[in-house]
């Protein structure tokens, strides 16, 4: 098959880390052209690649580019869409030549009646890496002092440039909606109310990039000591969300405590004095990535809201038990008691007490291995999720003749 995969970013955050897996694992046996508007890429992520790739808005001519640029600015001094008019006519064309069979969105802010076009003629699917598709803001979480906090919702100018009712209620549009966890689909299933298709696919991983390596020598490498180590992942974009600050707020909980806590990414919002934490900076490849992972006896993900996150998938394929939120999707990709335990991330007590236990049983964890790489390979594979895909694309090519 003749596939596009849409994605924002080419890398860099969790929605395009998984588009680029999705891409991947399609390459081997369809031709793919993977299109995206922004490089986030720290790295050079295709090397080696077997599928065409294109930055939409970008160009080697510096004519071009100045046209691109012309438009942005054009359309910020105007607060219209003619910067996404231009880019979409640019998109389609290319598009119609390459002749797809399928049009896979990942995170895209074309307008309704734009997508609506496209799957007249190319099926549409949609992966719902966030709320947005639906209810045009990334996430509503509730704060520690009760209020709401919307995530990147849309401008009140731009909502008549998308319009989800239109969207749903346009009959000729042939789109399917394809959360990856279970919680998404079912805040999903109250707005598009029938009008709409909308499936649980997973997220897949290639569960050859992550695997167990001995743990002594990846805390030698990463300059750590062998001891009790519990990792997480700090970052200061959506900070409120990812909520790193519990941890923080835990380990004053339990100081006296022999653990050692390692950060990875940036935790620059926090003020902390637990020398007990240990900052590595940011992580890009999977080769250090694999290395921090396998460190740990404990991966813990605090968010106080998230979809299906890549970072749990890639601690069980090494073998490493995760302590994660019990809200949203988190809690469906953790067997209790066997691959992880679930808290409150709400509550600094209960994960506190959490980490406790789990240091006082620390020599249990160890045989948990292979239970959390079997958990993964059973539901959460690349190739799973590439055959739920190609049987979706399949239903829907035939569909559209």
């Amino acid at each position: 098959m003749r596939i596009v995969v849409f994605s924002e970013n080419n890398y860099g955050c969790g929605a395009s880390i998984a588009a680029y897996r999705l891409v991947k694992g399609l390459s081997k046996n369809n031709e793919v052209f993977f299109i995206y508007e922004k490089n986030r890429a720290k790295f050079n992520i295709f090397r080696n690649i077997k599928f065409s790739v294109w930055h939409l808005g970008k160009s080697t001519s510096i004519f071009k580019n100045s046209i691109f640029i012309g438009f942005n600015i054009l359309s910020k001094l105007t607060k219209t869409n003619i910067n996404r008019w231009f880019l979409f006519k640019v998109f389609y064309k290319k598009i119609k030549d390459f002749k797809p069979d399928i049009i896979h969105f990942h995170n895209t802010y074309f307008t309704h009646e734009q997508i609506a076009k496209l799957s007249e003629n190319f099926p549409v699917v949609w992966t719902m890496h966030d709320q947005f598709a639906l209810f045009l803001y990334n996430y509503k979480v509730i704060k520690f002092d009760g209020n709401e906090k919307v995530y990147c919702p849309i401008n009140d100018w731009r909502r008549k440039f998308y319009d989800v009712d239109k969207l749903l209620n346009n009959n000729d549009a042939n789109i399917v909606f394809t959360p990856p966890s279970q919680w998404l689909a079912d805040l999903g299933k109250t707005v598009i109310n029938g009008r709409k298709r909308i499936e649980v696919i997973h997220n897949g991983i290639d569960i050859n990039e992550f695997f167990p390596i001995d743990k002594k020598k990846a805390r030698t490498n990463l300059g750590l000591k062998n001891k009790f180590t519990f990792l997480f992942l700090a970052g200061t974009g959506a900070w409120e969300r990812k909520n790193s600050i519990i941890i923080f707020k835990a380990l004053k909980l339990i100081p006296d405590l022999d653990i050692q806590v390692v950060a990875i990414g940036s935790v620059t919002k926090y003020k902390f004095d637990d020398n007990r934490i240990i900052n590595k900076g940011a992580v890009y490849t999977s080769e250090e990535l694999r290395e921090v992972y396998n460190s740990a006896d404990v991966f813990c993900i605090p968010s106080v809201l998230d979809n299906l996150p890549n970072t749990v998938l890639e601690s069980l394929l090494c073998g490493i038990p995760v302590l994660g939120s019990n809200k949203g999707g988190i809690q469906e990709m953790i067997i209790n008691d066997k691959t992880g335990w679930s808290f409150d991330p709400y509550s600094a007590s209960d994960l506190a007490i959490k980490i406790e236990f789990l240091y006082n049983h620390r020599d249990s964890i160890i045989n948990k291995t292979e239970e959390c790489r079997n958990s993964v390979i059973n539901k959460f594979s690349e190739d799973k999720m590439i055959n739920s895909y190609t049987t979706l694309y399949k239903e829907l090519k035939k569909d559209q003749r």
